[in-house]
């Protein structure tokens, strides 16, 4: 095989637990319908009997291949499982439908939901008290 290959990541989800209470999903790739379900349930299995202050979604990296069903259905697990007290997500500015649906639907369960471009100043809105 040449070094120059290019091989895709061999997961596109991958979840970061920290000290803070926060729960980060990375997602990289396609986003298709199979991809969210699998995230929203092994974020919501990381997350089972701690206490969630707040869940960064990082969707950088990412293309839209699912229906907004499909995004609310994770939304609504994770919320419905988790109860976090705020949600950031990290994007580029041109996730702005993705976003609403994301906001309106972590509304439904009282949770806020902010965009953000940076992750740091992500972060430091989920750990504001």
């Amino acid at each position: 095989m040449p070094l120059d290959h290019k091989t895709p990541d061999a997961d596109p989800i991958r979840i970061e637990t920290d000290i803070d209470g926060i729960l980060t999903l990375r997602l990289r790739g396609e986003l298709t319908s199979a991809v969210l379900r699998e995230a929203a349930e092994r974020l919501v299995a990381a997350g089972h009997g701690t206490r969630v202050n707040g869940v960064l979604f990082e969707t950088s990296d990412t293309s839209i291949a699912y229906d907004i069903a499909d995004i609310v259905s994770a939304i609504e697990l994770i919320m419905e499982e988790l109860s976090p007290r705020r949600c950031a997500h990290v994007s580029h500015g041109e996730r702005t439908r993705p976003y609403m649906v994301m906001e309106s639907t972590a509304r439904a369960f009282a949770v806020k939901l902010q965009p953000f471009a940076c992750e740091d100043e992500a972060r430091a809105w989920l750990l504001q008290r």
